[in-house]
């Protein structure tokens, strides 16, 4: 049993504007450490997702964001993050994983500051849990 923290930066104790369960975090940086320590320890009692976790997700989560404001609209307009994965990523592997083992998505937040990125998780993990049995 154990909690799990993502981000680039940041500690749990940084994250002010979403509640966290007031526990000792695992704190993972980037993609690969996610996926190294969910693996090696198991899946954990809950997870907090940061979506960006390099340089280049920081511009390009700008972007996007800008251009998802209402006098910008553009539709069906992607945006590349490059080749370092993100929070997103993670979410998607941490699916991918409760479902080869017929197990239970652990308990999430999403404390990104992109909000597009936090949503793209958020929507990305419930469109999964209400379709798999996760």
């Amino acid at each position: 049993m154990y909690y799990l923290f993502l981000d680039d930066e940041r500690m749990p104790g940084h994250v002010t504007w979403v509640s966290l369960p007031n526990m000792v975090y695992e704190i993972v940086r980037s993609y690969d450490e996610f996926v190294q320590t969910v693996t090696t320890r198991g899946i954990p009692t809950f997870v907090s997702f940061d979506h960006d976790l390099a340089d280049e997700h920081y511009r390009v989560g700008f972007e996007e964001a800008r251009a998802l404001e209402p006098w910008r609209m553009q539709t069906g307009e992607s945006f590349d993050y490059g080749p370092e994965k993100t929070g997103y990523d993670c979410a998607k592997w941490l699916v991918d994983f409760c479902e080869q083992r017929n197990a239970k998505f652990p308990e999430f937040a999403v404390h990104s500051m992109n909000p597009v990125g936090k949503e793209r998780i958020s929507k990305y993990i419930q469109n999964a849990k209400k379709h798999l049995d996760i």
